[in-house]
């Protein structure tokens, strides 16, 4: 991963193509290359998760909720 500085909003947590962040409902990610959101989840990490059980997903070429 690139260095989180070089990339204003990118966390060194937040997983490659998306950006993990905190709002009023808890925390969500959105996936840069087409700004889809998912929904808030209570931790960080339930997102971090989230976010990369969805670009494997993509990556397989495999879609639906994460």
């Amino acid at each position: 991963m690139t260095d989180p500085f070089e990339r204003p909003g990118h966390g060194p947590a937040d997983p490659e193509g998306y950006l993990i962040e905190q709002t009023p409902d808890g925390y969500r990610w959105t996936r840069r290359a087409d700004g889809r959101t998912a929904e808030a989840f209570l931790s960080r990490e339930e997102a971090v998760v989230s976010a990369e059980t969805d670009r494997t997903a993509s990556s397989t070429g495999r879609s639906g909720p994460v």
